[in-house]
Parts: C-alpha cells; structure tokens; sequence
C-alpha cells in the first residue's frame, strides 16, 4: 500500500463447522433462544445438532410460526411428538383445539408426561363459535407446571382436580374462562405456593371469593361481573385493576374483607367500583373509622372525573379508607358523553375542599403526587390547592398532560400556584408536561405487576 500499512487478507474459510465445536450447554442455550422451527431444523445439520435438540428444554411459542393455520398446526404437533421432554415453555395461541385433535389427539397427554413448565394456552375461537371448547382434562394433571395460562376455555365443576395439582405453580392467569367460583376456588387450593393471579373475567362467574394462604398478587379485568371479594389472603401484597380491551365494565362490588399486608392497590374508580371494606360499603360521606380503614396501604391509584362533584366526593372517602398512603397516583378521567352520570356537574368544588374534613393520608404521609391526563379544568387546580394547603410532608409532584398545548404552559401555572401560597415545602415540586400514550403505559404498569420488588408499579 502506498502508505506504508501493512496489508491483511482475510481469513479463508476451509469448511470447518467451528459452532458444532463449541461446548453442549452452550449450543443447547443457543436451540432455546431460536424460534422454535428454526430450532426443530438444527436437528437436521447433524446427528450432534439432533442430540443437542432433543436433550435441550424445548422453548415453544407457536407465534413464531407465520404459517397456514393447517401447517401451522402440523409443525406443533410434531414438535410436541417427537421431543422428548421437558418441555420449558410452550405457548399456544394460533392451534385450535379440535384442530391439535385430528393431527395428534394425545397432544394434552404429551404436554403432562413431558414435564412441561410454563404454558400459556389461549384457545383459538371463531366468530360463528357462541360455546367455548371444553379444557382437556389432561392439562390440570401437569404437577411439574411452574406457571399456566388458560384462556377461552369452558372449565365444568366435574372436571378432575387433584388435591394438591399443582405443587410448583406461583402464576396463574384466567381470562374469559366459562368456569364457576368453586372451580376457582379448588384451582387457588390446589396451589399451595401459588404467588400471582391474574383474572380477566366477563361474567361468568358473576360473584368470586378468592382465598389463598399464599397469594401476594392479584391482577384483575372485571366485566359485567356483581362482586368480587378477597375474603382470606394473610399475604396478599397488591391489588391491580385494569379495564378488559373488550365489553363494557359495570359496576362490581370490591369487598376487601382480609388482606392484613396489603400495601398496594388501583386503579380504583368510583364509577365502576363499589368499594367494601369490612362489612361497610364506603360512600361520599364516608369517615374514617376502624372499620372503614385499609392501613397498610402504602402506594394508592385512582381514576376521577373532576367534573363530577359525586365522584370528587368519593375521591376524598377513598382517601380516608387508606390513612397511611405515601405514594399517590391519580388518573382525570374525562366524561363519557354515553353515560348521563358522567357528565361534568358545571360546578367548582372550591367550598367542597374548603369545607372538607381532614384527609390524614394527605395531612401527615403522602410525600409523592402524581397527577395523570391533566386537562388544566379549575377543578383539578382546586384539588391542587387542597393538596398544596394540606399536604405537610408532600416532596414531589409530577403532573402528566397528554396535551401539548397545556403541557407546554402546565409547569409555569402549577409553579405560580405554589408561589402565591408561600409554602416553603413546595420548592422541591418538579410540575411537568409529558406526552403520553395511554397503551404503551398499561404494557408497561403490566408487565412490572409480577416483581413485588418494583415498590410502585403505576410510575413508568
């Protein structure tokens, strides 16, 4: 070369298979990161790659498989047939059961007898389906489960349910499962270490009772459902609400009647949920008494329309039931125009506030603020200045806008308010204006619901 730098060639390749080379564990950790049909075909570089597969917990996620729903669920069934087990992961969302049937009516069997771990089984259905399949009776014999996932099934009372079914399991997640409130309640028993429950119901059953000496988290989706009551959990740690993508959410009845470790819960809303401590139904005139209390309660969510003064009313009753909070999240829900009772009232809650009787979550413990979806209304400001007179240890506040025209004028507003208050407490506020997708937020609230270590799971 002209400059003087040395010239070097690239290495010829000489057909030597370097990978087949490398140590078996990591090979086999290799197989399980493919999808699973680019791990099935590794078996057929060589008899080591075949030994390797077969001797690799499978990982089996038919969503990888961008397939005829025929070949779709061929591949499945001879994936399921020809490795040996254990299985690690199997997900199953695209494979009809009857379809699973034809091309290998023992798949439930294989799924047991292979030692399967986590599976994640949402039966496929059709428009014209009005009934859910029945859930293969072999899927509640596989004790080796470490989480299970069923969804779309129809699970009856006389479907056998061993004593102690599931020894290992700490996940289970129901949704739309035609099943009763005794079935749920035989499934929580026959899962004495069981840790998180995720429940998306849409009435059926109409009335749960969850009971569970192990339980530390429950995920909950309640359409058209009348009641749901946590009647004995010693551990439960947090309660999670979410709105199911699909149907309306009617009122349900939430009773609370043991749940000594509380520590977490929302997104409560007074329109749709009907809050029960105890034996007492809180209310907009509701005070704090022994037993209207949940004190363990340490990081609260709620959803209020501001403009209606009866849901403001209950947002102060809410706030009374937990006397102990230190984390606040509250979400300004805009009126549903469907819904008469959603309307905004027309009036300022100013001489409600001011009139309010002491808040002693806000008096004396909650040091953080997060307001989400604010719209700028006179009537989340008013609530701002309760909070601002009242809140003695409050260190942090965090207003959200999904508007950019008020999110860009939001932090200079908020400030100002708390200049004209002379609080020295308000210098360490921090008012911004973020943009946000409500979506992504609930992904991301979701995911974080199964590490109890995340001590907030609403802040993203």
């Amino acid at each position: 070369m002209g400059d003087g730098a040395a010239s070097h060639p690239a290495p010829r390749y000489n057909g030597e298979d370097r990978i087949s080379a490398l140590p078996n564990d990591l090979l086999g950790d290799i197989i399980t990161r493919l999808p699973f049909m680019d791990a099935a075909r590794t078996a057929a570089f060589a008899s080591h790659w075949r030994q390797i597969w077969r001797s690799t917990p499978l990982v089996l996620r038919d969503a990888d498989a961008h397939l005829s729903e025929a070949t779709h669920v061929a591949t499945v069934a001879r994936a399921l047939a020809d490795h040996p087990g254990p299985f690690h992961t199997v997900s199953l969302f695209g494979c009809r059961a009857a379809s699973l049937d034809l091309e290998l009516p023992e798949w439930p069997r294989l799924l047991t007898t292979k030692r399967i771990e986590n599976l994640c089984f949402h039966n496929k259905q059709t428009q014209l389906q009005t009934t859910l399949s029945p859930l293969p009776a072999d899927i509640l014999c596989c004790g080796s489960l470490q989480s299970l996932s069923l969804a779309f099934w129809k699970i009856p009372d006389d479907l056998l349910l061993a004593a102690n079914a599931f020894p290992n399991l700490r996940k289970l997640g129901l949704v739309r499962n035609d099943m009763s409130d005794q079935y749920i309640h035989r499934l929580l028993v026959s899962s004495p270490i069981l840790e998180y429950l995720g429940l998306v119901l849409n009435g059926k059953p109409e009335r749960v009772h969850v009971c569970s000496q192990s339980l530390r988290c429950l995920f909950l989706g309640l359409s058209k459902v009348e009641e749901f009551t946590v009647v004995d959990t010693p551990l439960l740690e947090r309660i999670m609400f979410f709105k199911p993508p699909y149907g309306g959410t009617d009122c349900v009845r939430f009773r609370i009647a043991s749940a000594p470790k509380l520590r977490v819960i929302g997104y409560l809303e007074p329109r749709i949920h009907k809050l029960q401590i105890g034996g007492s139904i809180i209310k907009p005139d509701t005070m704090a008494s022994p037993g209207t209390v949940v004190p363990g309660v340490e990081v609260l969510a709620l959803k209020v329309n501001f403009g209606v003064f009866w849901e403001v009313k209950m947002l102060a009753s809410f706030l009374r039931c937990f006397p102990n909070v230190g984390t606040l999240h509250i979400e300004s829900v805009q009126p549903d125009p469907s819904v008469a009772a959603h309307e905004p009232t027309g009036e300022h809650h100013a001489r409600f506030w001011k009139e309010a009787s002491p808040v002693e979550s806000l008096r004396l413990h909650i040091r953080s603020l997060f307001i989400h979806k604010f719209q700028g209304d006179q009537n989340e400001f008013e609530f701002l200045k309760y909070v601002a007179l009242n809140a003695r240890e409050l260190r942090a506040l965090l207003v959200v806008s999904p508007d950019k025209k008020i999110a860009l004028a939001l932090a200079d507003e908020v400030n100002e308010m708390a200049n004209k208050l002379d609080r020295p407490l308000f210098q360490p506020w921090t008012a911004r204006g973020l943009l946000e997708s409500p979506r992504v937020r609930n992904v991301l609230i979701s995911a974080k619901v199964p590490f109890l270590g995340v001590r907030d799971p609403f802040r993203w």
